[in-house]
């Protein structure tokens, strides 16, 4: 269990790091507005620094993509290869990131 424990919380850390970046440019754009934006308040594609954010958003939010997929995989592999012993906790935790 120990490897697959490992897996599970290695891909429960990647939605994470999208997180951070989304907030990243969040905030940055509240210091430069002086305020928080709001929905279409202004527009993201109309600030300077949305040119600087948009490929390491975009390169996060496909790897989460790609580790939601590799996540389910995983899970049926491990469900199916440890029928008798399922360890829940770790599979609860990572669904939860």
């Amino acid at each position: 269990m120990k490897h697959w424990k490992t897996y599970f919380y290695g891909l429960g850390t990647i939605p994470l790091i999208f997180s951070i970046s989304l907030l990243t440019f969040y905030f940055h754009t509240g210091l430069i507005l002086g305020r928080l934006p709001r929905y279409c308040q202004p527009d993201p594609k109309e600030l300077g620094i949305y040119f600087d954010y948009l490929p390491i958003i975009n390169l996060t939010g496909n790897i989460w993509i790609y580790s939601v997929i590799i996540w389910l995989l995983l899970t049926v592999v491990y469900l199916i290869a440890k029928r008798k012993q399922i360890i829940w906790k770790p599979i609860i935790i990572s669904a939860l990131a």
